[in-house]
């Protein structure tokens, strides 16, 4: 692995600049300087050389980063609490441990990463275009997760299929106005591809959707619940006789607040989901939903790291792992009925 003195002679610049970068003082560097550096460093996989010199003098640690806006309840996310302990896991059987955060602004990321006893870092939720530039100014290795895709390491799903094929399924099931929720995280990169694939579904079936059959549900709880009782009040059963969720969680929530506005699942609206976590089978019905595995994100995503600070040669920027359809009894099949 390259050092900072071999990295300085590359670049002509002196290994204090080089230092001064890795450690983010680059108060009084040019920009030019500054990228010249970090560009070096991502390119020549550079990792502290306290770190490597003496892997076994102290703890080998790996920053864990959720850039999921202004959502407190990391851990308490099935999809986020899952994948966290996954990585635990698969690191720990390699020697590594985590230091994770819910970062506020991308320079919290930077300088974390940055720091001497961190030798890679793996985020979660980072928009595309934040991630270009993360790539190129954070001076290890870096892994992303669900992040889209570009010019930087990406574990994502297949979101678009698991949504085109649930979409594809409520329409079989004689459905034909569905709403779409997307929950707090907006149009985020997993969210975007799920759009996508409902969209693709209802074109591909000739059906037409608008933005009126996309619903915002907010972060705050008191607000998301009110969105959906006056969906249930106005809408279910009556403009749509489907609801498309892209988290299980809400998908949980509306089926509740669906019962307590008098609206029953599935006799008067069908529910799906997204994940396949804990709140699809604790649903009453239970959900039907797609299905996604954090525990291969996981995986994948430290297999990715590893090759990187090792140097190792790797294939591809990007996976897309599959995902899978499971019915279960939030769907009603109301194309039997009219043909009846």
């Amino acid at each position: 692995m390259i050092t900072i003195k071999e990295i300085a002679q590359l670049l002509g610049v002196s290994p204090t600049t080089v230092s001064n970068v890795i450690n983010g003082r680059t108060g009084k560097m040019s920009e030019e300087t500054r990228k010249k550096v970090e560009t070096a460093l991502v390119e020549y996989h550079y990792v502290g050389e306290s770190r490597r010199d003496d892997r076994n003098a102290g703890l080998k640690l790996i920053s864990l980063d959720f850039c999921l806006g202004e959502n407190k309840d990391i851990l308490t996310d099935p999809f986020c609490a899952s994948l966290m302990e996954a990585l635990i896991r698969e690191l720990h059987s390699l020697g590594w441990y985590i230091v994770s955060s819910s970062p506020k602004n991308d320079d919290e990321i930077l300088r974390k990463i940055s720091s001497r006893g961190i030798d890679g870092g793996i985020i979660l939720g980072c928009q595309p275009e934040k991630c270009e530039e993360l790539r190129r100014r954070i001076p290890k290795p870096v892994v992303f997760i669900d992040s889209g895709d570009g010019e930087y390491d990406n574990i994502g799903l297949q979101d678009a299929r698991g949504a085109y094929e649930i979409t594809s399924y409520l329409i079989q099931q004689g459905h034909r106005k569905i709403a779409f929720f997307y929950d707090h995280g907006g149009f985020s990169a997993s969210n975007r591809e799920r759009r996508e694939g409902f969209l693709q579904a209802m074109k591909a079936h000739g059906l037409a959707s608008s933005q009126q059959d996309y619903f915002y549900l907010p972060l705050d709880k008191h607000e998301r619940h009110e969105i959906l009782r006056q969906f249930a009040r106005e809408k279910a059963g009556k403009e749509y006789t489907a609801a498309f969720f892209v988290c299980d969680l809400f998908a949980n929530e509306a089926v509740s607040i669906f019962f307590s506005q008098g609206v029953s699942v599935p006799e008067q609206i069908s529910v799906t989901g997204f994940d396949d976590n804990i709140y699809a089978r604790l649903s009453r019905p239970r959900l039907t939903t797609v299905r996604q595995h954090p525990e291969e994100k996981a995986r994948e995503a430290v297999k990715l790291l590893m090759n990187r600070i090792y140097g190792n040669p790797v294939q591809v920027h990007s996976l897309h792992l599959p995902t899978e359809l499971i019915v279960r009894e939030s769907v009603r099949n109301i194309g039997q009925e009219d043909r009846r």
